[in-house]
């Protein structure tokens, strides 16, 4: 088993601190003892607590570009119903069940309300992402006659916005999440009966 360095450590343990508790009201210190080490040591790998919140957002980043399946080469492969719900899927079964997705989901949930730049970048991840990625997903199914013909952001909207809710729900109630995840396929397999010729 890989030895998990000390730079990772405090980085798993300040993401545990923070989706609990938010950024603000944890401290270096704090984040440092959790795993057994002085709070002037956090420095030796980050210039602070900023620093340290910077890297694990680019680890968000990176973690969402290599999961989510946001390939433009795969949505030219979604033709109908089916395969549009299996790429909802797999990248609903990632964002609720990726540990590390999670706790930055919370993290920015909580401090969305402090910072406007993290609220900006919650919407961003949230609602403005995905709804853009369906926008243009469902205009191209509409030019080729694959979807019915109606106002592609709004088709987006409503597309995301119920699943982003339940998502959020499997946050707080991460023991309703095969209740939740049955939820968010009975609503796919609806929106497709409804929106698919």
């Amino acid at each position: 088993m890989a030895r998990v360095s000390t730079k990772e450590r405090l980085m798993e343990t300040a993401l545990t601190l923070f989706s609990q508790k938010g950024y603000a009201a944890t401290s270096v210190d704090e984040i440092a003892e959790s795993i057994g080490i002085k709070g002037p040591n956090l420095y030796k790998y980050f210039k602070g607590k900023e620093d340290l919140f910077e890297q694990l957002t680019k680890m968000r980043d990176v973690s969402y570009k290599n999961n989510m399946g946001f390939d433009p080469k795969f949505l030219e492969n979604i033709h109908d119903g089916k395969t549009l719900k299996e790429f909802s899927m797999k990248q609903i079964r990632y964002t609720i069940s990726d540990d590390t997705v999670i706790k930055l989901r919370k993290m920015l949930s909580i401090e969305q309300f402090r910072n406007e730049e993290l609220g900006d970048e919650a919407t961003l991840h949230q609602l403005t992402n995905p709804v853009n990625l369906y926008i243009k997903l469902f205009s191209r199914m509409m030019e080729a006659g694959e979807i019915r013909k109606c106002d592609p952001e709004v088709l987006a909207l409503e597309y995301v916005s119920p699943v982003t809710v339940l998502i959020q729900v499997c946050d707080r109630r991460p023991e309703k999440k095969d209740e939740l995840l049955k939820q968010i396929e009975e609503f796919i397999d609806l929106f497709i009966e409804q929106n698919f010729e």
